[in-house]
C-alpha cells in the first residue's frame, strides 16, 4: 500500500471519528444537569463572560489571560459555551497527538481518540470550563511543532502557555532543552515572547512591567489548601487515567526509553524530550506541590487533564509493543484484532463506570440548587444577596458584577451584619464560607439576622472538616445598624 495514500485515508478516518465524538460529547453536555466542573470552572467562565464589559479581566492573573481571551466569544452563550470551547480544544489535542505519533512513526494512530477522550478524568471534564484542557492543547501542539521542525512556531506557542495555566513555566525549560539538544539555539529567546507581550500590555494598565511576577496568585496558602503524602497521586493514577490506559502508559514509558537507548537516533531522543519528559515532569511537579504545599495545590484529580493527550501517545507506544507481541504467535492477527476490540470497549466503558456521565445533580451541587430554588421561589432575590460559592450566581442567574443584585462575601466576616441593610440576604455554604472566615455560629447567634432556611445533603459529608450545608439568613429590622 502506498504510504502517502494510507496517511491521507487515515486522516479522513480520524476526521470522521472526531466529528462523531463532537456530537457525542455535545449530547452529554446537553443532558448534564447543572454545570460541569467545579467552582473554578464557574469562576473562569465568569471572567470570560464579562471580559467584554470589563476588559481588565483580560489581564486577570488568576483567571489566565490567554484562556479568558480565547474562550470569551463562547462564554457569551453561557457556561455551556465554554464547555463547547474546551471540547473543541480537546478534539484539537487529539489531532495534534495523531500528527505527533505519525512523526514518530507510531502505527494505529486511530486509537488515539479513544485513548485520550475516554481517559476517565478527560471524559468527565472536557466539556467543563477548566483551563487544563486548553493547556493540554498548547503542550500537544508544541510537541507536534517541535517534531515537525517548526521551531519558531513551537517557541512562540509554548511561551504563552503560562497564561493558560501556570505550569507552563515548567514546560518552557523542557522545550529550551529540546532546542539545546537539537542545536537550535536561535529559537530559545523566542520562548520569552508571551511573557514580553503581556508584560508590555499589562504595563500600560498596572504601571508595572513585571506584573506577571509580582501578582502571581499561587504563593503560600498551604495552611488553607492543605498538603498530602508523597504517594497521593501515584495511588490515584488508576482512577485518574483508568487502569488499562495506565498500564499502557507505563509500558509506553519503558519502551520509549528503550527506543532511545537501543536505536540512539534523533527521533527516539526527541520523543523523550517532547512527549515523555513533559508528561513526567508535570506529574511529578504536582506530586511535589501537594507534598510540600508549594503552589497552593489542592491535590485535585483534574490537574492531570493537561497531560492526558501526551499520555495517549505513551499509551499508543505501549499498545504497539503489546500488539507486536501478540502478532508473534500463530493466528497472531486474530489475537491482535480481538485484543484491540476488547481494549477499546473496556476503555470506553471505564469513564461511565467511574463517574456519573451525563452528570446529574448530587452532593454539594444538589444542595446548592435546592437552596437557590428556594431563594427564587420565596422572592428573596428581590433584595441584594451576599454569597461565597460561585455556584450561586449561576443557579440564581445573577450578574455577579451588578452590585445592586449581589456581592461576593460580606464586608466583615467577624461582624457579618456590618453595612448589610434590612431585607438583604446572606448565603452561608460549608465549603467557601469557612475558608474565608465566615462562621456559621456567628450568623445563627447574631441578633441582626433571622434564619430563613437550612439545607443539608441526604448523606452527610464534610469539606475541610466542616459538615456541609447551606444556610440562608436575612437581615432583620428589629435591631438597627450599629
Amino acid at each position: 500500500m502506498d504510504w502517502r495514500k494510507y496517511v491521507r485515508s487515515e486522516a479522513w478516518a480520524l476526521g470522521a471519528l472526531l466529528l462523531g465524538f463532537l456530537f457525542f460529547f455535545l449530547w452529554i453536555l446537553a443532558r448534564s444537569e447543572g454545570f460541569v466542573g467545579d467552582a473554578d470552572s464557574l469562576t473562569h467562565y465568569k471572567f470570560s463572560r464579562y471580559s467584554w464589559l470589563y476588559p481588565e479581566f483580560l489581564l486577570h492573573h488568576w483567571g489566565k489571560p490567554v484562556f479568558t481571551l480565547l474562550s470569551s466569544p463562547f462564554a457569551q452563550f453561557g457556561h455551556e459555551g465554554v464547555g463547547v470551547f474546551n471540547l473543541l480544544a480537546g478534539l484539537g489535542s487529539v489531532w495534534f497527538a495523531w500528527l505527533s505519533a505519525r512523526r514518530l512513526g507510531y502505527e494505529q494512530g486511530l486509537l488515539l481518540p479513544f485513548f485520550i477522550l475516554f481517559t476517565p478524568i478527560y471524559t468527565l471534564l472536557v466539556i467543563s470550563g477548566q483551563v487544563e484542557v486548553l493547556f493540554g492543547l498548547f503542550i500537544t501542539a508544541t510537541t507536534y511543532l517541535c517534531l515537525d521542525k517548526r521551531y519558531l512556531a513551537a517557541a512562540i506557542l509554548i511561551s504563552f502557555s503560562p497564561l493558560v495555566r501556570t505550569e507552563g513555566i515548567i514546560i518552557i525549560p523542557i522545550i529550551a532543552l529540546f532546542f539545546l539538544v537539537n542545536r537550535q539555539f536561535k529559537f530559545i529567546p523566542w520562548l520569552f515572547t508571551g511573557f514580553l507581550v503581556y508584560s508590555v500590555i499589562g504595563y500600560f494598565y498596572f504601571g508595572n512591567f513585571f506584573w506577571l511576577i509580582t501578582q502571581l496568585p499561587y504563593t503560600g496558602g498551604s495552611d488553607v489548601y492543605g498538603t498530602g503524602d508523597f504517594g497521593y497521586f501515584f495511588r490515584l493514577a488508576p482512577r485518574i487515567f483508568g487502569p488499562l490506559l495506565l498500564v499502557l502508559m507505563i509500558s509506553g514509558i519503558l519502551f520509549m526509553v528503550w527506543d532511545a537507548v537501543s536505536k540512539k537516533d534523533n527521533q527516539s531522543l526527541n520523543a523523550l524530550l517532547v512527549v515523555l519528559l513533559p508528561f513526567t515532569i508535570y506529574f511529578l511537579a504536582h506530586v511535589v506541590m501537594w507534598y510540600t504545599g508549594i503552589g497552593r495545590s489542592l491535590g485535585l484529580h483534574r490537574y492531570m487533564v493537561s497531560i492526558v493527550p501526551l499520555g495517549g501517545i505513551l499509551a499508543l507506544r505501549g499498545y504497539m509493543a503489546a500488539n507486536a507481541w501478540l502478532r508473534s504467535f500463530e493466528n497472531g492477527r486474530v489475537l491482535s484484532i480481538v485484543f484491540t476490540i476488547f481494549l477499546v470497549a473496556a476503555i470506553i466503558y471505564m469513564p461511565f463506570r467511574r463517574y456519573q456521565i451525563p452528570q446529574q445533580l448530587s452532593g454539594m451541587n444538589k444542595v446548592m440548587k435546592e437552596a437557590s430554588d428556594f431563594v427564587l421561589s420565596e422572592g428573596l432575590n428581590d433584595n441584594k444577596i451576599y454569597y461565597y460559592d460561585p455556584a450561586f450566581f449561576y443557579f440564581l442567574d445573577l450578574n455577579p458584577y451588578d452590585s445592586l443584585q449581589s456581592q461576593t462575601f460580606v464586608y466583615r466576616a467577624s461582624e457579618p451584619h456590618y453595612k448589610i441593610n434590612h431585607g438583604e440576604v446572606v448565603i452561608w455554604d460549608g465549603h467557601f464560607s469557612p475558608l474565608l472566615f465566615l462562621k456559621l455560629d456567628n450568623l445563627f447567634e447574631s441578633p441582626y439576622f433571622e434564619t430563613i432556611a437550612v439545607f443539608e445533603p441526604e448523606r452527610p459529608f464534610t469539606i475541610f472538616d466542616t459538615d456541609y450545608k447551606v444556610a440562608i439568613f436575612r437581615r432583620n429590622a428589629r435591631i438597627p445598624q450599629p
